[in-house]
């Protein structure tokens, strides 16, 4: 498993964009079609920071979660029920990425994603 990116709520997505892309020469580029406006920034080819345009911060701060590449959809959806732990799950519009949400101790939450494909309906 490894981090994947952080999003990142923000009341002045220009200026959050113009940080990052000034102090560490993030670059933006291609977002799926989400509902809400933001934009994403990459380094050497991947996206690492998601921004997204917020009137105000949720109740996590202004880092609204953290996302990891998952290693086993199925394994993962099992720890979670042994855990008794609540998940969400969603389908990334465009690019058919799958998606479990978690919430952790102290309100973080968590992002697990899987490449398109890898998750079968039987699996869901």
């Amino acid at each position: 498993m490894r981090i994947d990116h952080v999003l990142i709520c923000t009341r002045d997505l220009k200026g959050m964009q113009h940080f990052f892309e000034e102090v560490l020469c993030l670059e933006p580029g291609p977002r799926p079609p989400f509902p809400f406006d933001g934009t994403w920034l990459y380094s050497e080819g991947k996206p690492l920071i998601h921004l997204a345009a917020s009137s105000v911060h949720s109740s996590r701060g202004a880092v609204d979660h953290i996302a990891f590449t998952g290693d086993s959809y199925r394994e993962l959806i099992n720890r979670l029920k042994q855990n008794k732990q609540e998940y969400v799950e969603r389908t990334v519009p465009g690019s058919g990425e799958h998606q479990v949400f978690v919430a952790g101790p102290e309100g973080i939450s968590l992002e697990l994603q899987f490449p398109a494909g890898t998750v079968s309906p039987q699996d869901e």
